[in-house]
């Protein structure tokens, strides 16, 4: 806010009268400030009118030097009080003013300098109660947009009280609207921040201010509102903004209670397609936003040691991914319903910020009429996880999935001790290599040609060691199954 020069002019209680530089409203006037120091440049700072008497200025050299060092420090004007220490303004005062394009203003002996400062303060208020009242209105406006259209309508309404491009950009990719449309290109500044960025940011420049200021509820992001201008913004406009952004956040929350609502229907009908009350074709358009594109599910465990704390960051990790929460569970397990191409590498982003202690198993990719096979793979996957693992997929293409079961490694570990360890035993004490050549052909499920052939010694070399195995042993490697137990302790061996 501030008053201009020319309007100062007009006020006829004051006759003032310009005797040097620019006249009209382009010089503006932020504050008046009397003083009668020769050097006031230490407590100026810009825009002010300066009144004086011309008290300290003597000669005529000072007065130019005087008219210099306001200029310097941007005053906006210079109110040159006659009738005091000076009949009239110095010639050198004008000189200088004239030069330098600074504004002096004559105020006669009749008029105080508290008249001068009372009728721009007056000014400057009227101007305040102005904004604050255009505020107020537009602040009604805005509010009644929301009501009626919501985000559009509330971005549309901030845009033009403040005449600005304004845009909201949704935490979903590509979802955003912008006013006016053509300034949907500033929406670039979201992404430059990181859309889940959490604090205000203002950046200014020369002739630009952007202000990007994250919304959401409940400690979720869900967009960010974005406001370019071309100009420094000033406080009624920053109310404006802050208002919006409540009421955008009010609109958001509308869809977070619809989400929670969302989440426990959908929780109750993945129960009761897991009890058999519900068949699969029956729930699966209920279900449909949490199926895969291929139509398939995946199903992660849970185990916990603070449940309450991990569902919650768990359903505000996938709100912050626009998806639902489906699950099931008492205590510190429970069981999240996810899509089926959701990768491992997904999955562990989701868990990352979870309470220290939390482990959990994840299935794979199943169709949903095949959701109970799905929630036991999980539960096998989190039993043979290992200590310290986080996630761990249940995959049985990999051979690996049955020893990572710790009752099934200690059994194998018993076989081991009665059977490998006494051939490793005896390969020590003979130097012999009946474990490597067991190995070999076990691997090679008992195929002589590939087995010799992989331990480069001949065939009969490798039958000779077979059956000194089985005789130390007392078995017969004819037997599948024997051989396959065997196969097993060997690995938990190794």
């Amino acid at each position: 806010m501030s008053v201009g020069i020319a309007w100062l002019l007009r006020q006829p209680q004051l006759d003032l009268a310009l005797r040097a530089g620019p006249a009209g409203d382009r010089v503006r006037i932020d504050v008046v400030q009397p003083t009668e120091l020769q050097d006031p440049r230490p407590w100026l700072s810009g825009g002010e009118l300066v009144l004086t008497t011309g008290l300290a200025l003597v000669e005529q050299d000072d007065c130019g030097d005087y008219v210099r060092r306001l200029a310097e420090v941007g005053v906006a004007a210079i109110g040159f009080g006659t009738g005091l220490s000076h009949a009239r303004i110095p010639g050198a005062m004008l000189t200088a003013a004239d030069d330098l394009g600074l504004p002096v203003l004559e105020v006669p002996y009749t008029t105080p300098f508290a008249a001068v400062s009372r009728a721009v303060n007056t000014r400057l208020a009227e101007q305040e109660y102005e904004l604050v009242r255009q505020a107020a209105d537009t602040q009604v406006r805005i509010t009644r947009a929301a009501l009626k259209g919501g985000v559009p309508s509330i971005v549309r309404e901030l845009a033009v009280a403040t005449t600005t491009a304004v845009a909201f950009v949704d935490a979903r990719p590509d979802e955003f609207v912008a006013h006016p449309p053509a300034a949907a290109d500033i929406t670039r500044h979201v992404a430059e921040l990181g859309k889940r960025r959490t604090a205000s940011v203002t950046t200014s420049s020369p002739g630009r201010t952007v202000i990007v200021q994250p919304v959401g509820h409940s400690g979720v992001v869900s967009g960010h509102l974005v406001v370019e201008a071309h100009r420094a913004l000033v406080g009624v406009e920053l109310v404006l903004i802050g208002h919006a952004v409540s009421l955008v956040a009010l609109e958001l929350a509308k869809s977070s209670k619809l989400r929670d609502e969302r989440n426990t229907l959908g929780s109750k009908l993945f129960g009761l397609l897991l009890d058999g009350t519900l068949q699969p074709e029956e729930s699966h358009e209920c279900l449909l936003d949490a199926v895969g594109n291929r139509g398939r599910v995946r199903v992660l465990y849970v185990k916990t040691p603070r449940p309450t704390e991990t569902r919650a960051a768990m359903n505000r990790a996938l709100e912050m991914r626009q998806r639902p929460f489906y699950s099931l569970g008492v205590d510190d397990t429970f069981t999240v319903l996810m899509r089926g191409d959701d990768t491992v590498a997904d999955v562990a982003e989701l868990l990352v910020g979870m309470p220290d202690g939390v482990r959990a198993g994840l299935s794979a990719p199943h169709r949903l009429d095949d959701v109970c096979r799905a929630v036991e793979q999980a539960r096998h996957a989190l039993a043979a996880s290992r200590a310290g693992d986080q996630l761990t997929e249940f995959d049985a293409g990999l051979g690996t999935t049955l020893l990572r079961s710790p009752p099934v490694r200690s059994m194998l570990a018993f076989v081991a001790a009665s059977t490998i360890k006494v051939l490793a035993e005896h390969d020590r004490e003979n130097g012999t290599q009946l474990v490597p050549s067991l190995r070999s052909f076990l691997e090679a499920n008992g195929q002589w040609e590939a087995s010799a052939a992989a331990l480069k010694v001949h065939r009969h070399t490798l039958r000779g060691r077979i059956r000194k195995a089985e005789e130390i042993l007392g078995v017969d490697l004819g037997d599948a199954r024997l051989r396959a137990e065997l196969l097993l302790a060997l690995l938990v061996e190794s």
